[in-house]
């Protein structure tokens, strides 16, 4: 069992327990325990369900691609946004993960999952949920729901459709309307709350929920409030007891405030129930050794560092006031054409000839680049001329399979083209006339898509394979050319 620490005492223990049930062959549920070693102390622990969707392709495989890839961009991500921008960052993660495994394996085609994730920091819970697996909070005798399904049983029984009975016994009452991974929606409620003292914490997949009635997992929760790992055991034998029909999962964290628990040392290495890699910060090293200072040494260390800002701060503004700031140099403002008055005539044909749906950009001299159907680009005059097409065709874009959305353009105020050779992965620069510059990002790039380019030249590019924004700055050489990258 895991035991969370943030203090002497244990605060937090969490458990987790998985079962395939007594009817599938198979588990697709997948979940993960990230504690606060992993997390680098910016949050306490994180729990990640994931319920493979019953009955499609490799519902195994998305469930565990989805919490890895979750996962991964909590850990990757957790200091540099805030916590409902981080869960909505993991799940899109887990979504493109899924698209990516299952673009290369033909037998994936078609497979999804739900997610549900939550973040603990001190007092305070925050859920993303995709799907009908549940988050709940024990508290007292009351189990308080923190999700709602997305199913479309559970969307007539909110709209006043139907009634709760004919819900539960409904042949759709399994029919996702949100889904991770498929065509479907798959944008996340989040939810947040604040812990109390003696909280129980609930993630779970209808395995459980849809075997075991609301008033018997209160009583299994209450009888073993303080022994998790027991908990999750019963939970899931009572599932079974009843037929269990699915997969059972159960994560539980209990606030140990108002309990004793059992533990070994006061400094117990953490463990995790997930096989990721712990993440290292050598920061979090530094923290915990102030933490063992005592209180004199720490109080004196403090009254140094203020009296050290405090005298940088006058001698700086002593120094800053013998110099005259000098007066700023505003550019002049670009002008400004206000469009809401603009009047349009009726629309002509520019160019009959086929193309792509998309892309279609507009250069700064006015001419259009588009694709033709097999893949190579065109330049095409504000007449309808094509002035430029590119030798041969994009790998990425020949295939007519290949989504228009994939091929991405960019230009820069002197109307070179910018394109998104995907197969290459990198980034292809083109003068107006069509010669080819160079290569941008080539060998750093996995999945490059979105593409901008600044004013100075520099060029930003999504790379949809990391879940990243990359940024190539523009360079001068001391020959005075400008070599690409």
């Amino acid at each position: 069992m895991t035991r969370l620490l943030t203090a002497k005492k244990p605060r937090w223990q969490v458990a987790a327990a998985t079962d395939v049930g007594m009817r599938r062959a198979l588990n697709e549920d997948s979940y993960a325990v990230l504690n606060t070693t992993q997390l680098r102390a910016v949050y306490d622990f994180a729990l990640i369900v994931a319920d493979g969707m019953g009955g499609r392709n490799a519902g195994e495989v998305a469930s565990r691609t989805a919490v890895e890839a979750a996962s991964q961009a909590i850990l990757n991500n957790l200091r540099h946004v805030d916590a409902s921008a981080l869960l909505r960052f993991a799940v899109e993660a887990a979504h493109i993960s899924i698209l990516q495994r299952a673009e290369g394996n033909p037998e994936y085609e078609g497979m999804g999952t739900t997610l549900l994730i939550a973040l603990v920091k001190e007092n305070r819970l925050w859920v993303a949920s995709v799907g009908d697996s549940r988050a709940y909070i024990l508290r007292g005798e009351r189990l308080i729901p923190l999700t709602a399904d997305h199913t479309f049983v559970a969307e007539q029984l909110r709209a006043g459709g139907i009634t709760s009975e004919q819900a539960r016994h409904s042949r759709f009452r399994h029919m996702l309307t949100r889904a991770v991974g498929t065509n479907v929606d798959y944008t996340p409620d989040i939810a947040s709350a604040e812990t109390r003292s003696g909280d129980v914490l609930m993630l779970c997949t209808d395995g459980l929920t849809s075997m075991v009635w609301e008033e018997e997992i209160v009583r299994l929760l209450r009888k073993y409030r303080y022994d998790p790992e027991r908990a999750c055991r019963n939970l899931i034998e009572a599932a079974n007891e009843q037929g269990g029909q699915d997969n059972i999962t159960v994560l539980l964290a209990v606030d140990m405030r108002n309990g004793v628990a059992q533990y070994d040392g006061e400094n117990e290495e953490l463990q995790t129930v997930s096989e990721l890699p712990t993440a290292r910060d050598p920061l979090y090293r530094i923290v915990r050794a102030a933490q063992q200072l005592s209180l004199r040494r720490r109080v004196l260390s403090a009254v140094v560092l203020v009296a050290i800002i405090i005298v940088a701060g006058v001698l700086w503004r002593i120094s800053s006031a013998k110099q005259p700031r000098p007066m700023p140099q505003l550019p002049s403002p670009p002008p400004v054409v206000d469009l809401s008055s603009v009047r349009y005539t009726e629309p002509q044909v520019l160019l009959n000839k086929p193309l792509r749906g998309a892309p279609l950009i507009v250069s700064p001299d006015g001419n259009l680049y588009a694709m033709s159907e097999q893949g190579r680009v065109l330049r095409i005059s504000p007449e309808g001329k094509i002035l430029t097409v590119s030798d041969a065709p994009f790998e990425a874009a020949a295939n007519p399979e290949v989504k228009p959305d994939m091929v991405y353009f960019a230009t820069d105020a002197q109307g070179n083209l910018y394109v998104c050779d995907r197969s290459a992965r990198r980034i292809l620069k083109y003068r107006p006339e069509g010669t080819l510059i160079g290569n941008i990002g080539e060998g750093r790039l996995k999945r490059p898509a979105a593409l901008a380019v600044g004013s100075d030249g520099s060029v930003y590019v999504i790379d949809a394979g990391r879940l990243t924004v990359f940024r190539a700055l523009s360079e001068i050489a001391k020959d005075g050319t400008q070599p690409h990258r």
